[in-house]
Formats: C-alpha cells, structure tokens, sequence
C-alpha cells in the first residue's frame, strides 16, 4: 500500500483544463513505507515509481513499490488508480479509484478503494478531506477511511503538511512533516507518521525521509 504511504495519497492536478495528453512520473527514495499510519515494508527502505497520465481533468496512472509484510508473499505492490479533478466555485474535487495488487500473493490480498476529495486554497493555508470507500469482494471486507489535511506554505520555499484520519475498525493515523523542493525536479521531505490502533495490534510511530525526483 505504498501509493499513499510515501505521498500521503494525495493527488495533486492543476484544476485547469489540459488540452493535451501530459505524460510525467517520479522516483522516490525513502527508509521506510507508510500507508495510513502502518509500515509497509517492516521499518525498511523503499523504492517507488510512478507514472502518470493527464488528459483535460482526466488522469490515469500506476505506482509501483517494494514491499515486504508477514502476512504476505508479495515483495512487490502495484497501484493502478484513475480519476477525474476540478474546481467549482473555489473549490476543488477528486472523484477516482485505486486498485492495489500484490503479485505472488494470493487474490485475496487484492482490493481496492473508491475516493471523494474536496480542497480549498486559501494561499496562505489549503485546507482539504477525503472519503475513501473500500469496494468489498468474494474474499474480503474492505474497511472505509476518511482523512483530512492541511498545507502551509513557510518561507525558503519549507511547505508544512499535517493529515489526521480514520479507518474504519482499524485506527486514527495522523502525519505532521516538512518539504523543500531543492531544485525543479528533486524534493525532500521529513514526516513524522503513526497510528493509534483500535485492536489489539500495536501503536505505530515512524520518522519517514524521502527523495523524490520528477520527470
């Protein structure tokens, strides 16, 4: 579940319409996978890859990350997602889906999600919330989740981010963290992430640093 892990799943597209196919990606570096406050890779480094796909206010894409879970045979996870984003009177939304899918493993690890995101940029702070709507199948109940967030734009270019949310049966996961683009295509990032369990499982806690690099 790397996709949201290393960047909070959080898609971000210019709510102007593309008249164009835009084709772009990135790679991203980090010392370990987060999705909704869980390690995905056991506390260890991650590689992750994406491309992606715009069209007016279409986009397509796939993410594809390292991966490493005990209750899993797959070392490798990949994201298929696709959707739709504009603006509407100031404010802008996302509906779309993802796929998660685990070579190797068995179908049953296999599910995926279904989202609404809504934001607002007031420019000296965004503000935004997301419902993401798990999508059942023969082997698996899928648990619904909900998030919010924030972003504040700080001088030299330092972005703070903070995300607090719900899943469903699960537990409350939360990330606070800084960016700074070093030039046009490299940014690093330093988070701190977590969840507090509603079961029996153990709280998690993490520093995450990535280096992510455009193309």
């Amino acid at each position: 579940l790397s996709l949201a892990a290393l960047v909070t799943y959080t898609l971000a597209y210019s709510a102007e319409e593309k008249t164009e196919l835009d084709v772009g990606g990135n790679l991203i570096f980090s010392n370990n996978s987060i999705w909704r406050g869980m390690t995905q890779s056991k506390n260890s480094p991650v590689v992750q890859g994406e491309i992606n796909l715009e069209y007016q206010n279409l986009y397509f894409g796939i993410t594809g990350s390292n991966t490493k879970s005990d209750g899993l045979e797959a070392r490798s996870e990949f994201d298929f997602f696709s959707g739709y984003a504009d603006e509407i009177y100031g404010v802008g939304y996302d509906i779309g889906a993802v796929y998660y899918a685990y070579p190797k493993s068995s179908k049953e690890a296999n599910f995926a999600d279904v989202y609404l995101g809504l934001s607002k940029d007031f420019e000296v702070i965004k503000i935004g919330a997301k419902f993401y709507r798990g999508v059942k199948t023969n082997d698996l109940e899928v648990s619904n989740a909900w998030e919010t967030s924030l972003s504040v734009p700080l001088p030299m270019s330092i972005t703070f981010d903070a995300l607090y949310g719900d899943y469903a049966d699960v537990g409350n996961y939360y990330s606070v963290g800084f960016a700074k683009p070093i030039n046009e295509r490299f940014e690093a990032t330093v988070s701190y992430m977590g969840i507090n369990s509603d079961k029996n499982s153990v709280d998690e806690k993490n520093v995450v640093a990535t280096l992510s690099v455009a193309f």
